[in-house]
């Protein structure tokens, strides 16, 4: 039922109307004109009947940015895996005009002029991370915040066409070259390097050429996951969400039994920070171009089926969901090898 109420003010009069109904919030607003109040009153009445009306008032009173530092500060990118990503992206993102633009009026026009501005400094497959990141807040926003929005926008736009995936692997000479710059590790710019860097840095390398282990996988491994006999190493929440049993090779279990332990329970004690230093001090002393410690994981999946191992034992290593991505992003066979097998 409607309720229209005249208020009187010094200079001039109001017509507040007060709209209640069993299971809805409690709808209020104010008009100058009377004909105006009735207006909405009948216009809100008709759409509780149909049972769609919906409370855009909280959604005019945010920005994007307001959404980002709520997602953060409620820890809502701590349930995934890339958590620091969003923390850095929440950061460049609210460096844009983009994160002013209110919540509610927020359109693909504002997106496709995002795009743009984006287009200047990074890379497409950066645009669509930004995107996908934008999206989940917004998605986040509605269903757990109950910040009613009428659809989406970002769900309106293309993503950008991504560029061809990568195929960089080493050949034996580049691979010698860069063991060769492992070892001589501690005397790159005649810097000082950490005992743990020289302990396991070579053997972090050959290990994840052996293995196709994930960077973030080998820096958590540990000692306690290790089965000498079945020849396996359990990495425990991987990127897939779930615990995965990644096969050694033998030359990857006698790493790890002539690892020194050192007292540490991780298998590889360095650092995310100390690696990546180390590995670009590394990769210029070996005159490595355009190669990323990913590679190596390339380099595991187009060994393996050299070796003959099929789609499925591939795939049961490297802990791929879908073989089309094993296939089309890891795998780069060298043409010269099937030459001599024909």
């Amino acid at each position: 039922m409607a309720y229209i109420r005249k208020r009187k003010h010094k200079t001039f009069s109001s017509y507040c109307v007060q709209i209640k109904r069993k299971g809805f919030k409690t709808i209020v607003k104010s008009f100058l004109n009377k004909s105006d109040a009735l207006r909405f009153a009948r216009a809100m009445e008709t759409k509780l009947d149909r049972g769609d009306y919906s409370d855009y008032n909280e959604a005019t009173k945010v920005t994007l940015r307001d959404m980002f530092k709520r997602f953060i500060s409620e820890g809502k990118h701590l349930y995934r895996k890339d958590e620091r990503s969003y923390r850095f992206r929440v950061n460049t993102l609210g460096k844009d005009t983009i994160a002013d633009t209110n919540l509610l009026r927020l359109s693909a026009r504002h997106i496709i002029e995002f795009k743009e501005r984006r287009s200047r400094v990074v890379s497409p497959t950066t645009i669509n991370k930004d995107l996908s990141f934008i999206s989940v807040v917004i998605d986040t926003a509605i269903h757990d915040w109950g910040i009613y929005l009428p659809h989406n926008p970002l769900r309106l736009v293309k993503r950008e066409r991504e560029p061809n995936p990568r195929t960089r692997i080493l050949d034996e000479d580049e691979y010698q070259r860069l063991l060769k710059a492992c070892g001589e590790i501690k005397r790159i710019r005649h810097r000082k390097s950490d005992r743990a860097v020289q302990l396991y840095f070579k053997s972090m390398v050959i290990f994840s050429v052996e293995t196709g282990i994930r960077q973030g996988e080998l820096l958590s491994a540990k000692y306690d996951d290790i089965n000498m006999k079945n020849r396996t190493l359990l990495l425990r929440d991987t990127k897939n969400g779930t615990d995965h049993l990644l096969p050694l090779s033998a030359k990857a279990l006698d790493i790890l039994v002539k690892n020194p332990r050192e007292g540490y329970d991780k298998i590889f004690p360095i650092s995310r920070d100390s690696l990546k230093f180390w590995f670009n001090q590394v990769r210029q002393k070996a005159k490595l171009k355009d190669f990323r410690w990913h590679d190596m994981r390339r380099i595991f999946v187009s060994r393996a089926f050299e070796k003959g191992l099929s789609v499925a034992e591939v795939q049961a290593s490297t802990n791929h969901k879908d073989p089309r991505v094993l296939l089309n992003t890891y795998t780069k066979i060298d043409p010269t090898k099937i030459a001599k097998k024909l």
